[in-house]
Formats: C-alpha cells, structure tokens, sequence
C-alpha cells in the first residue's frame, strides 16, 4: 500500500517530520494531505490579531514547511505530496504555497485544481490494461460553524442555514473575519452541482478532462452524517440539541450522485475515535483519518490507490 493520507496537522512540526520519516522508510509514492496544515494562533477578533495570524502562519510555512518538503522532495523524486488547505488555514497565504507547489516538482497545491496523479501516469505508461489513469482534485471548503475564520468557509445552499445560536439576520462573512476580499458568492451546493464548471471558473480552465470515476478527491468537509464526521456530544441550545455530525450535507450528496473514484477528507479530528476513519457510500470508499496532532500522536491511513478498500489506520506517537 503505497499512499498515506494526513489530516489537520495544524503546524506540527514533529508530526511533518515524523510523517516523511516515514514516507521514507515505507517507500511511499502518494502523500494526502487534507488541510488546515498550518499552525492556529486563537481566534482573530480584530484586524491586528487577524494580521498576526497571516504573519505566523505565513512565517510557518517560509521557515519550517518549504525547507521541510523542498528538501525532503529534492532526495525522493518519485514521491509526490498532494495539499489543500483548510478552515484554520489563512487564505492570504495560498499564494505563497501555490508558488512553492509551482517551482518545487512533487509538490501539488490542489486548492480548486485538477492534476494528474503521478504514480498513476506512470505506472500506466508500463501496465496500460492494468493501471487506470487517475487524478487528484482538491475542494477546501467547509460548512458555516468552524470559528470565525471564514476565508474557506461557504453556506451549504440556498437555504443559508447558520449555525445555532448565530442571530439569523447576520450573515456568516460580516460575523466572521477574512484574510482575503470575498471571492464570489457561491454555495457548497452551486459548487458541486457542475464541479467540472467549478474548477474551470478557479483556475480559467486547465486542459484535464473532469471525470469523477476516476478521480480522488480532497475535500476538508467530511460526509455529514457518516461515521467520519461524528463530534462529541455538544449539548443544547435553547432547548435544541446541537448535531453531533457536522460534516457537509451537500458533500455527502454529491457523492452519492457522482461516486467519484475515492474521497479524502478531515476536518473532524474526533471522528477516528467516535465513528471510523473509513465508510462507503455507495461504491465510493470515504477516509477521513483524524487527527491527534493536540498530543503529538499522527493519524495516518495507508491505502492501496489502486484497490481503495486495502486500507489500515495507524497511530504513531512523535514523542
């Protein structure tokens, strides 16, 4: 099994280094990476903590995730590692790990994005009538009700639900804090519906052809109502009892519609315990491998890309 797929790292550095250690020592081809990679500093209530967390994370990925990854992908040049960003990810620094993923062969950026998997192209090449050829698209985008960070944040459809609790004349963006001009007013839903549209209005159109069935995809919003997005119970609010799922809905449609090849997801750290790191829907097998980055422990899945229900989660302390 020769792909691995982390979640919600959130910064860790010894979990990084943990991580391609052993990437290293098991030979593995594809590295999964399902956001929120990058380190929180607290909630941003005003402009000058929200400048303070672009600064940190920015300062993050120029001094210790690019020197990491650069160097590690110099020695090992049939791995390719393949990223979104998430909820606790500041969107004023994409550009900054899209330029490293542009000038660093190995490293893929997929916010919005369609790409080739590599070992894929290139087993294929040798074993046409055996190999499939794949593809990698990643979609960061969470419900409303993940803290006030809102640059990956969408409502889920028309119907603009709020979390519960939130005044239901205030919208999710004035509420909430951007690092970035609002881009767009598309839901989770209008996304999903033509996701071929979708990725042509990101990034002007790249020349793959869309083809869900053979297609991984990284969403950061797990499945609702699957055991990958299970959170502890959270009590109730005004004589309503809060979810304990709070995954996406439409995620969890468009799956059921398009059965792509194979969904990755995080998000919900809890899920690896409370639910299950794996489930199916329909023929599409879902993994969302938790994360236990809070007590330096790294959750990782390792798969099979080629037979997706050859899979096994692992736990391995960093301390």
């Amino acid at each position: 099994m020769h792909a691995v797929v982390a979640a919600d790292i959130h910064g860790n550095a010894d979990l990084y280094q943990l991580l391609l250690r052993i990437v290293d020592s098991w030979r593995i081809s594809s590295v999964f990476l399902t956001g929120d990679l990058l380190p929180r500093s607290g909630e941003a209530h005003d402009a000058d903590e929200e400048s303070s967390l672009v600064a940190s994370q920015r300062t993050f990925i120029r001094r210790v995730f690019i020197p990491l990854f650069e160097s590690f992908l110099a020695t090992h040049r049939h791995t390719h590692v393949y990223a979104i960003m998430g909820n606790d990810d500041c969107r004023a620094n994409e550009p900054l790990l899209a330029d490293f993923g542009a000038a660093t062969p190995g490293f893929h950026l997929v916010n919005g994005r369609l790409v080739e998997l590599e070992d894929s192209r290139q087993m294929h090449a040798f074993f046409p009538g055996e190999i499939p050829r794949l593809y990698v698209t990643g979609y960061p985008y969470v419900p409303p009700g993940s803290g006030l960070l809102v640059d990956w944040v969408k409502y889920e459809n028309r119907v603009r639900l709020r979390p519960l609790g939130m005044d239901s004349c205030v919208d999710i963006y004035e509420a909430g804090t951007r690092t970035v001009d609002r881009l767009g007013t598309t839901t989770i839903a209008d996304d999903l519906e033509d996701y071929a549209e979708f990725l042509k209005n990101e990034r002007g159109g790249d020349d793959l052809i869309y083809i869900p069935e053979q297609t991984i995809h990284i969403f950061h919003a797990p499945p609702y109502g699957t055991p990958l997005d299970w959170m502890p119970p959270q009590g109730r609010c005004e004589l309503l009892r809060l979810p304990d799922h709070v995954g996406s809905s439409e995620v969890a449609r468009f799956i059921e519609r398009a059965q792509p090849y194979l969904v990755l997801s995080g998000h919900c750290h809890e899920a690896v315990v409370l639910g299950s790191y794996k489930t199916q829907i329909g023929n599409t097998w879902c993994i969302n491998p938790g994360s236990q980055a809070h007590i330096d422990v790294l959750s990782i899945v390792q798969f099979d890309v080629y037979a997706p229900a050859e899979m096994k989660q692992l736990f391995v302390n960093a301390r």
